[in-house]
């Protein structure tokens, strides 16, 4: 079965076509910078006719945000596409493009089954007491708990780690840190999400590229008291101008700021000192909660390319009888989906870099569902 599979964000789409059970990528596209993301996804057709790749059994998307209705694959329905439309106010960033993709697709190959996979769903199993905001009940009546996201990266992840050491899932104490523009840390204890950085959106959690992740709640009456900013303002700038672009002044680029740091910039020393304090946080913290650690996974854009950042995390965990290996380290340069151990040989911690596969993911999940069919 071929499978299209569209990933759309704000202002680009990524496209894959995949040859499922083979799991073979027939071809892999994206279209950036375009003046709207409906302009961006009306190229997709033409650019599928032009790779010779019009021809598939069905239609994979990645939606960011479930809700609590949505906990796995679903075929897409008219009633499918208005739950993700009142999901839309805890994603407002995501979800709107991932509904102009599915109705374009919708229009193009009407015709074709289609499937949403969900960036939440990984996560829907988690406990109640990591789920469970301290808040009055009549919020938590209304959807306010933590949902978590990356989904199909974080499951991805869990499998090939069980599959490069050997070891079944079932058998593995996981933290998984994906990390990129978006970044989230996951507790992976024995093949099951427990916790998970993101929370009721994805707003929460690690230093992002232009992302805050964790604040003070308080911070939304202060600078209204003070700044007379509204909460529209505060959310706006919390998404847009914080993180790694916040703190550093020259953009959210790690490759930049990297370099800047490098050259004595005390703001983008303070970026990344940041960035990397706050993902050793959520490790040591999901370790407490499994009971200890067996493996570090490390994927993403920054967390795959970056040995400075990998590096930074993964200093000072002997106490977890993680010794990182500085020389394996340095030499990662990932050229497929291979899973290179960066540990010392003594260590009881194995740390592991690979490329995530999350299209890959939603095409494999697509097919699981209509195969049942």
């Amino acid at each position: 079965m071929r499978i299209l599979v569209i990933d759309t964000g704000s202002s680009s789409v990524k496209f894959s076509v995949y040859d499922i059970p083979a799991g073979t990528e027939c071809f892999a596209s994206e279209i950036e910078r375009a003046t709207s993301i409906e302009d961006a996804l009306a190229l997709v057709p033409a650019a599928l006719v032009k790779a010779d790749m019009q021809s598939f059994d069905a239609v994979g998307h990645r939606v960011a945000h479930g809700g609590e209705r949505f906990v796995q694959a679903t075929k897409i329905d008219d009633a499918v596409i208005a739950g993700i439309e009142a999901c839309s106010s805890l994603a407002p960033l995501h979800n709107p493009p991932a509904l102009a993709g599915i109705a374009m697709t919708r229009k193009a190959w009407g015709n074709l089954p289609q499937v949403v996979v969900f960036d939440t769903a990984f996560h829907h199993a988690m406990p109640a007491r990591a789920i469970t905001y301290a808040v009055p009940e009549a919020w938590r009546q209304a959807s306010v708990r933590r949902y978590g996201f990356h989904g199909p990266s974080h499951q991805y992840i869990m499998e090939r780690v069980a599959d490069e050491l050997g070891t079944a899932a079932t058998q593995l104490r996981i933290v998984s840190c994906h990390l990129g523009n978006g970044a989230s840390v996951c507790a992976i204890d024995r093949g099951q999400s427990v916790d998970t950085s993101m929370g009721l959106t994805a707003l929460e959690g690690l230093v992002m590229g232009t992302r805050s992740g964790d604040i003070d709640p308080g911070l939304f009456g202060y600078l209204n008291r003070t700044l007379g900013l509204s909460i529209a303002d505060i959310e706006a700038a919390l998404y847009r101008k914080s993180g790694l672009a916040g703190l550093s002044g020259i953009g959210n680029d790690v490759r930049d700021i990297e370099a800047q740091a490098a050259q004595g910039n005390k703001d983008a020393a303070l970026a990344l000192d940041v960035f990397c304090y706050r993902i050793r946080k959520y490790i040591g913290a999901y370790a407490a909660a499994m009971g200890g650690l067996d493996v570090l996974a490390f994927t993403g854009g920054i967390g795959e390319h970056s040995a400075n950042v990998r590096s930074r995390v993964c200093t000072g965990f002997e106490y977890l009888g993680l010794l990182f290996d500085e020389e394996h380290n340095a030499k990662v340069k990932l050229s497929g989906f291979e899973a290179p151990q960066l540990q010392q040989v003594a260590s009881r911690v194995k740390v592991l870099v690979t490329q995530t596969r999350e299209q890959w993911m939603i095409a494999r999940q697509t097919y699981a569902l209509l195969k049942k069919e």
